[in-house]
């Protein structure tokens, strides 16, 4: 079952996304952002539930742009499958599923970036229909 966080998710999100940046010093989840974006109408974070337990999770945001009319694009972040759980579909349903929320809006397309390093995790987006050869990314971090 895939649904939005709540805010007693927050201990095991925070150990999902240490398997996705294990050497990260900035990563801390919080319960009240948790709660924030679950309030906010343009961003989600979603999870794959399965027998009480979350397998994954994903972050979308809808962005508004001035090119496409009243269209909106969606940016998927932070997708992260338990490493036990890799393999069964988990990560595909929760991209799905952005997806479906956000053809249900009429966005004009989706972006993600993904760590360079991350190979098989292109090879997964590659199969979800993402191209890494149309656009590239740029990313600045502002904190270290």
């Amino acid at each position: 079952m895939i649904r939005e966080a709540e805010r007693q998710d927050c201990e095991r999100l925070s150990q999902l996304y240490k398997m996705l940046v294990p050497t990260s010093t900035r990563r801390l989840v919080l319960e009240d952002r948790i709660e924030e974006m679950k309030n906010d109408p343009r961003n989600f974070l979603f999870v794959y539930e399965e027998e009480g337990q979350i397998q994954g999770t994903v972050s979308l945001s809808i962005c508004m742009e001035a090119l496409h009319g009243m269209m909106s694009f969606g940016v998927i972040e932070n997708i992260v499958v338990d490493e036990a759980k890799r393999g069964n579909l988990i990560g595909q349903r929760l991209i799905q599923h952005a997806e479906q929320y956000c053809r249900s809006i009429h966005c004009s397309k989706m972006m993600l970036l993904s760590n360079s390093k991350r190979e098989q995790a292109h090879k997964f987006f590659e199969r979800e229909g993402y191209s890494g050869s149309i656009s590239k990314g740029f990313k600045k971090y502002l904190y270290d």
